[in-house]
């Protein structure tokens, strides 16, 4: 991303971020309260009008028993995993995650002192994981999973087979389950599987994002909804790395649950048809891919070019200006891909799409 902010007129196909502006519903809503300057602190869980909307919201919509004292407001859901690792595994305890993987939680699972090991989600298996290698990775210092549907790199989305498998790989081996379900509300291919269905609830943390549902990535807003015995634990641990979320970035989220279901329909359509539009390019282009069934990415094989992904990425920034993320940023099992990002314009989607598939010609062995 440093280097692709160097070249001007670049087209950013690398970041997972929403082109889409805040609702403007949010920000009418948010004026008077802004306006009113009483912008303070709040509980480090969040405001309890927050959290009760969160709480009937999802009981509704996802057909999930749930009270508002399961929820923890976060600045983003990327902090819930740092909140989960920090409060639930001791030094030494191992953490399962992904691979290829969203990068921040590799990292995340370190610094809070756990030992990761990574489990890999191959092509040969559609990318999805495979329980009977996880279940031989497993040791007795083995505490968690995490899990992430639809993925980022990749874009699989669970089926209710996998989600039962991991399920049952959970209470076997007596894992904490982490759900990262950041994109949920963006499935393209059958229906949104939410891990709650299948996972015993006191064994499951799931995460959800404010920024790619409702638009609000500059916001920094998120939740996490937990077993409420754990809650004392992960609140105590947020208390002492960030105090609380922000209280107008709070208020906008409460603001937004309010958002017609059209709203987002909107966006999953333009996004959808972005998909749509890369794959078509990439097929027309001869290149390898892995078509999305949710999620902001299209996962490309770039493996017949006989270069790393990092020098494939650098290059095709030099030569055609266009900027995607090397696959090996998502962990080894990454190397020989790379990620295009849909959520830009319709317009430089196709356009950078083009300059890859101009760019692989080229370099075609």
């Amino acid at each position: 991303m440093g280097l692709a902010l160097q070249i001007k007129d670049a087209i950013h196909l690398e970041i997972g971020e929403p082109h889409f502006p805040t609702p403007s519903l949010v920000l009418e809503k948010l004026a008077d309260f802004y306006w009113k300057g009483e912008i303070k602190y709040t509980p480090t869980t969040g405001i309890a009008s927050l959290r009760k909307k969160i709480a009937e919201k999802f009981s509704k919509e996802k057909n999930w028993s749930l009270s508002e004292e399961q929820v923890i407001v976060l600045p983003g859901s990327l902090f819930g995993t740092v909140a989960a690792f920090r409060a639930l595994l001791s030094p030494g305890e191992e953490a399962l995650l992904p691979d290829p993987g969203f990068t921040n939680h590799f990292a995340q699972a370190v610094l809070c002192g756990a030992t990761l090991k990574r489990y890999a989600l191959l092509s040969k298996n559609g990318f999805l994981p495979d329980l009977t290698a996880i279940r031989k990775m497993a040791t007795n210092k083995t505490k968690m999973i995490l899990v992430n549907s639809p993925s980022n790199p990749i874009g699989v989305t669970f089926d209710e087979s996998t989600a039962q498998g991991i399920a049952r790989l959970a209470e076997e081996l007596d894992l904490v389950v982490i759900a990262d379900e950041a994109y949920e509300k963006f499935v393209y291919q059958g229906n949104y599987t939410g891990m709650h269905r299948f996972v015993n609830p006191q064994r499951l943390i799931s995460l959800f994002s404010f920024s790619k549902t409702y638009a609000l990535s500059g916001w920094r807003i998120g939740c996490m909804i937990a077993p409420q015995e754990l809650v004392p634990a992960l609140a105590k641990v947020a208390e002492y790395l960030i105090a609380c979320s922000s209280h107008i970035s709070q208020k906008a989220a409460e603001i937004a649950l309010d958002l017609p279901e059209e709203e987002i329909q909107k966006m999953r359509d333009y996004y959808f048809s972005n998909v749509e539009l890369a794959c078509h390019l990439l097929e027309e282009g001869k290149m390898k891919f892995f078509r999305p069934q949710g999620g902001y990415y299209v996962w490309v094989d770039i493996r017949d070019y006989g270069m790393p992904s990092l020098d494939f990425c650098k290059q095709l920034l030099s030569e055609e200006k266009v900027a995607l993320a090397p696959g090996d940023t998502f962990g080894e099992n990454g190397e020989g891909f790379v990620r295009i990002s849909i959520c830009r314009t319709r317009q430089e989607v196709e356009e950078g799409v083009k300059r890859l598939v101009r760019f692989a010609r080229r370099k075609a062995l």
